[in-house]
């Protein structure tokens, strides 16, 4: 099986990875400031439940919540845009 780093990147490979990424922060940015804050704080940052529910404090579940709500937000946002396609 090949893995990422065993294959050689083309430029409109990076290119599309790079126009993803920018794409799924531009769609980050439109989250509400409860789900964008844990979003990033757990899948950006990769701080862990209890790091992120201390510095916004709030509960080990309210950030649990929020994280699976901010992700099911994303997806939606993120779901015209791979029907498109441009994903």
């Amino acid at each position: 099986m090949e893995t990422r780093c065993e294959r050689w990147e083309t430029a409109p490979d990076l290119l599309e990875q790079s126009e993803t990424q920018a794409l799924v922060r531009k769609l980050i940015d439109e989250l509400p400031e409860t789900y964008r804050s844990v979003l990033l704080l757990r899948d950006i940052e990769e701080l862990s439940t209890e790091e992120v529910a201390s510095l916004l404090a709030v509960s080990r579940t309210a950030v649990k919540v929020r994280l699976h709500r901010a992700r099911q937000a994303l997806r939606t946002l993120l779901e015209p845009h791979v029907r498109k396609g441009s994903v």
